[in-house]
């Protein structure tokens, strides 16, 4: 496959529509609260489905396109070293896995709290049980993805700096970003909390990124004279 500017606006468009479809998704996802009011939890699972329902869809088309964007990069990559693109596939067929999962379980949790509006005084911590059990679930499954997707930006942004295609201060800036990504979600993952801006700061390089991309594609000169002369080809 002929790596062109073009290739790169491309992924870059790619990377947009699914950073605005994940975005609106997790904006209106509503899954917060559980653990202080387990009660006004399932109430608002109620009142918010058919909003629920769209941020679901939205998670899975944005998580459809990322798998567009692997399939797209593959031969890309494969130029390159096959191990990596082989890596960086595999990695997004495992998120892709787990995030739908995770919406299985978003989707098993409206049921619950539609449920949950017909019971009796009696019944309700039965149902209380159930939504906690599946809101953990889910939060797990929540940074276990936040660590799956910075491996596999890690892998394509290492790609990135060896082959030249974006500058490397700015493929380097990616690692940085996705390091720290992960190494929060790992924290969150022991109920460590850890500041909001070890996430955003990832959601500003993306911006920067996506936009480059999309003004300027990719530096196929200087990849095709370092891609003569790969060390890894296999």
């Amino acid at each position: 496959m002929q790596i062109t500017k073009n290739a790169g606006r491309l992924i870059g468009l790619l990377f947009l529509l699914a950073t605005i479809a994940g975005g609106w998704g997790t904006s209106i996802r509503g899954l917060s609260g559980a653990r202080d009011d387990i009660m006004a939890f399932l109430n608002n699972l109620v009142e918010n489905a058919h909003q629920m329902k769209l941020a679901i869809g939205l998670d899975m088309l944005s998580s459809a396109i990322a798998i567009g964007i692997a399939i797209y990069l593959y031969p890309i990559i494969k130029k390159y070293s096959q191990r990596l693109a082989i890596a960086y596939m595999g990695i997004g067929l495992v998120n892709f896995a787990i995030i739908t999962m995770s919406n299985v379980i978003h989707w098993s949790l409206l049921f619950v709290g539609a449920n949950y509006v017909d019971t009796t005084a009696s019944e309700a911590p039965h149902f209380a049980t159930l939504a906690i059990m599946h809101f953990e679930g889910y939060y797990w499954l929540h940074f276990i993805l936040l660590m799956g997707y910075a491996i596999g930006g890690s892998i394509l942004y290492y790609f990135l700096f060896k082959t030249n295609l974006v500058p490397k201060g700015l493929a380097l800036w990616g690692i940085l970003a996705q390091t720290i990504v992960f190494a929060g979600a790992s924290l969150q993952l022991f109920d460590i909390p850890v500041s909001f801006y070890l996430f955003i700061q990832n959601g500003i390089f993306m911006l920067i990124f996506i936009g480059y991309l999309l003004i300027l594609g990719f530096q196929t000169k200087k990849y095709n004279i370092l891609n003569s002369s790969s060390i890894d080809a296999t």
